[in-house]
Order: structure tokens, then C-alpha cells, then sequence
């Protein structure tokens, strides 16, 4: 990987120089603030809570903000997230990233300290089965069937969930929540269940200060 993979990086350094909870359109591409991850862990954890592995990115005091990319080709499914703990303008990324494996096709975000693997996200687990429901009765059935079996292989039985979605969750392919203590929040993000990747971002001074989530 470089930074000519990632096309959106000079709109999502402008957009980050002059910081704004509002969505900005900029060269094409959309910068959606999904707001902060709170939690009482000192680190955040990026993982599929159906997978096989994570990984994390340190808290910043008071909330680590999450910036979404869109596409304006595609403008209801996020081509990136940025996470960033840090204090000044990612610039760059570094040459090599890791591979994050989604094999439900929920990448979720949160920074609680349990040593659970899956219980910091049935919340979100649950409104993204209800949400695929809903899609699956309009004819895109592919993502709820994925989940199902990822849930089998996880030994969830999700017989009593609601398959009736909260109105509004996932409308852009992203949902964030409460987590379950009530102290923190979750955020998931609709992920290419073939896998995702993880990128360090670097600012003018060559230190890391965010973590790019690539979905596409």
C-alpha cells in the first residue's frame, strides 16, 4: 500500500485541518464525523466481534473521533473510516498495512475493557441483524445469510432477536451506539466480509496519529 491507494487522503487531511462535526464534501469525497468513542479502556479495539482477530488504537482524553469517506458514486457505503487519538493532521500512511479479517461483514469499534470477546458488541450484533432483515425482504439477502453463518459458527442462536430494525440504523452503512455498561459507545460499520485492512497515518512529522479502517 501507498498513499496513491488511497485517493482520499488529501480531503480527509483538509477536512481534519479545520476539524467540524459537519459533514463536508471535499474533491469528490464525502468526510462524515461519526462522533467519538468513549469507554473506560486505555486502548480502543477495531475488530469483527465474529472473527478471528483485532486490532487496537490508543484513546484520546474525553473521546477518539471517528471520520467516515464516502464516495459520491457511492454515497451509502463508507470506503474508509479514520481513526484518529491523535492531536495533529494525518498527512501520509505508512507503506505496509495488516490485513483485518470481517468475516461477518461487521467491523465494530469500541474501547470497552472486558476481556469478552463477543459481548462488548451483541448490541450491535443484534441491530445489524435486524437491519439485514429488513434488506433481505427487499431482495439483497446475501449479508444476512453471511451473518447467519458466522453466527452458527460462533454457536449464537439469534432465534429471540428482533428482525425489526431501529429506523434509521445503517441508512449510510454505519451505526453508533451505547455500549452495553452504558459508559462508552460502539460504533459498526457494514464491512466486505473477504476481509479489510488497517493502515498507520503519519502527520508532517512522521508520527502516527490515526488508523485508516479501508473497507473497499
Amino acid at each position: 500500500m501507498d498513499d496513491e491507494d488511497f485517493e482520499y487522503l488529501p480531503a480527509l487531511t483538509t477536512a481534519l485541518t479545520d476539524p467540524s462535526e459537519e459533514t463536508r464534501t471535499i474533491d469528490g469525497w464525502r468526510i462524515e464525523r461519526a462522533g467519538l468513542i468513549h469507554g473506560t479502556a486505555g486502548h480502543g479495539t477495531i475488530y469483527d466481534p465474529l472473527g478471528p482477530e483485532a486490532s487496537g488504537f490508543p484513546m484520546r482524553p474525553g473521546g477518539t473521533p471517528v471520520y467516515l469517506v464516502f464516495s459520491e458514486d457511492a454515497p451509502r457505503s463508507p470506503v474508509a473510516a479514520l481513526v484518529h487519538p491523535g492531536e495533529t493532521v494525518p498527512v501520509r500512511t505508512e507503506e505496509c498495512g495488516d490485513r483485518q479479517a470481517t468475516p461477518s461483514g461487521l467491523a465494530v469499534l469500541h474501547a470497552d475493557p472486558s476481556s469478552a470477546w463477543i459481548a462488548p458488541s451483541t448490541g450491535m450484533l443484534k441491530r445489524a441483524w435486524a437491519t439485514l432483515h429488513a434488506r433481505a425482504a427487499g431482495g439483497d439477502e446475501w449479508r444476512l445469510e453471511n451473518l447467519r453463518e458466522m453466527l452458527q459458527r460462533a454457536s449464537i442462536d439469534p432465534a429471540d432477536w428482533p428482525v425489526e430494525p431501529v429506523e434509521g440504523d445503517f441508512a449510510n452503512g454505519w451505526l453508533m451506539i451505547p455500549d452495553e455498561a452504558g459508559t462508552g459507545t460502539v460504533l459498526g460499520i457494514l464491512a466486505d466480509p473477504d476481509g479489510s485492512n488497517t493502515i498507520l497515518c503519519l502527520d508532517a512529522e512522521g508520527n502516527t496519529v490515526a488508523t485508516l479502517l479501508v473497507l473497499e
